[in-house]
């Protein structure tokens, strides 16, 4: 007959295992910087939609490859976040909306992982203003060196910011967008950037990039150049060079010019 100190043991055992267990794979997400803005995006080739936006976006960690799923919330609007994976980005999520949707008051930005919830508030984006796009943007092939003016009037320009995005390559999943190459830090009010020529290497060429020109107004001008303290930016996509097309798309031009050739004999008959 058993005694009950040798039952005791596999129960206190399987109890133990059970706790470490539970330990080990028990995930809470972790909600790291977050940034309440209005969006101002030019036209593009790279699958972002243009137009004025309230932007709310956030890291969190897991990603949605892991089951972590997130969403905002503020005065009974409920919204989801999507989830975006670049390679200089892997845990971003971001939530569109209209630009005068919900820009007084914070967001809960509520993230769950198979039971597990973090929170986390947004500041809010009451007052910012719209920004006006870099203009006169240009583009040494020789020296790589990038040039733009800045707006000449509206809201002062903070920072500036220059994205790489690569469009033969697509962000984890979305297959419609391009992917980040590189960004720069945080630059002040500048005017000029100086592109890597290893963008260039190994058969690449102008023709597979297109360069996001990120213009940013603080909530405060003092403080921190950071994703958190920005307020409002302005986003234009230039290409280094116009795409090169397909030959699907050549043929297509190629019947094209046919047709108009065939047409303006006829009328010249």
């Amino acid at each position: 007959m058993l005694s009950t100190r040798s039952l005791f043991r596999p129960l206190l055992a399987t109890a133990l295992l059970t706790s470490v267990s539970a330990s080990v794979f028990a995930v809470t997400p972790i909600i790291g910087s977050v940034t309440d803005r209005l969006d101002n995006r030019s036209s593009n080739t790279i699958g972002i939609a243009e137009g004025i936006v309230h932007y709310i976006g956030t890291t969190v960690t897991p990603n949605s490859s892991f089951g972590t799923q997130v969403q905002i919330e503020q005065n009974g609007i409920v919204a989801p976040m999507t989830w975006w994976s670049s390679r200089t980005s892997t845990n971003e999520y971001y939530s569109i909306l209209q630009p005068s949707v919900g820009t007084s008051d914070p967001w809960i930005i509520t993230a769950e992982h198979d039971g597990d919830t973090s929170m986390a508030w947004t500041q809010g984006s009451a007052g910012a203003q719209v920004l006006d796009f870099a203009q006169n943007v240009k583009f040494d092939p020789t020296s790589y060196q990038l040039s733009w003016e800045l707006p000449n009037a509206g809201p002062a320009i903070d920072a500036v910011r220059v994205y790489v995005y690569d469009r033969t390559l697509s962000v984890l999943n979305d297959p419609t967008m391009a992917d980040i190459a590189s960004f720069s830090a945080y630059l002040p009010s500048t005017t000029s950037y100086q592109l890597s020529s290893t963008l260039f290497d190994n058969g690449k060429s102008a023709s597979d990039y297109t360069i996001e020109l990120r213009l940013m107004a603080f909530r405060n001008p003092t403080g921190p150049m950071s994703w958190g303290n920005t307020l409002s930016t302005s986003r234009y996509f230039y290409d280094l060079a116009a795409p090169v097309p397909e030959p699907e798309t050549w043929a297509m031009l190629l019947a094209g010019l046919g047709l108009i050739t065939q047409i303006a004999r006829r009328k010249s008959r």
